[in-house]
């Protein structure tokens, strides 16, 4: 079974492999050892490609200080981070008493919903991919926090699946398309609040914002919508707890600067909004969980 777990997670579908054979069937004090074997075998494969870009990934968040050792073991908790909270995702999707447990929600949190819910002004909500996201927007959903999610555009079938299921226990997911990004615009115009993730990487977009320091191919469409619509914009992060709990964070506003050069407006603004997420991935680097390497262009220097 562990072979087959591990495939899964190279193709990319780890949450569906994690769901059927371990979250619905182990309760948490099997389940957590099991993912932590399931994280020593995955990375003991070097070569592996998810293995190497958190290897990357993790360097640059690591500011490139960080020893040959540790980095091998930031690496794995990178992969025991993401199947413990997915793991508790799966766990807990009709256990809202335990997903309350489980979530705590940030007093810049409550004030982004407080907020939103009037309906004044459109609310913009950006997040990077850290372990946790997928059970804090169960714990939202189902406290009936209207949102629309712009997720990943043209998914596989096990991202369509995990869509699916948010969107069956509260959440609006679409993936990104003209339509939804249409349709996204028309909820801010409305004092409507959406969300997107901003952290992965799409090779051959032909902007270049500055991230940890170094110019990467993240997108930056997002700050299109933002300017059109005028909506206020903020960071939020699902934050690892050290007892392994979570909670829901967010940054302070973040105010949009024009630029005379649409190209600098849309990369510079880009850069001002990825500096915040630095600030919550630094806090803890290993609950980062980007699979895909965010600077490609430094491979070499790291090898």
């Amino acid at each position: 079974m562990l072979k087959k777990l591990t495939e899964h997670f190279t193709q990319g579908s780890l949450s569906t492999a994690i769901a059927i054979n371990l979250s619905q069937a182990f309760p948490a004090f099997i389940g957590y050892p099991i993912t932590k074997v399931i994280a020593r075998a995955l990375t003991s494969r070097f070569y592996n490609p998810l293995v190497k870009a958190v290897r990357l990934n993790q360097w640059i968040a690591h500011d490139r200080k960080i020893s040959r050792g540790d980095l091998n073991q930031a690496v794995y908790q990178v992969f025991v981070n993401q199947a413990r909270a997915l793991y508790n995702f799966y766990h807990n999707l009709d256990r809202y008493d335990q997903v309350q447990k489980l979530v705590q929600i940030s007093p810049k949190m409550k004030y982004i919903m407080e907020t939103s819910n009037q309906n004044r002004q459109g609310t913009m909500m950006l997040i990077p991919h850290m372990s946790g996201f997928d059970l804090g927007g169960l714990l939202l959903g189902r406290m009936g926090f209207k949102y629309l999610t712009l997720s990943y555009p043209n998914p596989p079938h096990g991202y369509e699946w995990q869509n699916e299921i948010r969107n069956e226990r509260g959440e609006e997911v679409m993936p990104m398309s003209f339509q939804s990004t249409q349709l996204a615009r028309e909820r801010l115009q409305a004092g409507g609040t959406v969300l997107t993730g901003i952290d992965r990487p799409y090779p051959g977009v032909g902007y270049f914002p500055t991230f940890f320091g170094f110019p990467t191919e993240l997108p930056v469409a997002y700050i299109k919508l933002i300017l059109r619509t005028r909506a206020r914009v903020f960071v939020v992060a699902f934050q690892t707890l050290p007892d392994q709990t979570y909670e829901i964070d967010a940054s302070d506003e973040i105010e949009m600067l024009p630029e005379s050069d649409p190209r600098k407006e849309l990369e510079n603004n880009a850069s001002r909004v990825l500096s915040q997420v630095e600030v919550f991935i630094r806090r803890n680097p290993a609950t980062w969980a980007m699979f895909y390497p965010v600077w490609p262009q430094l491979v070499k220097e790291y090898a």
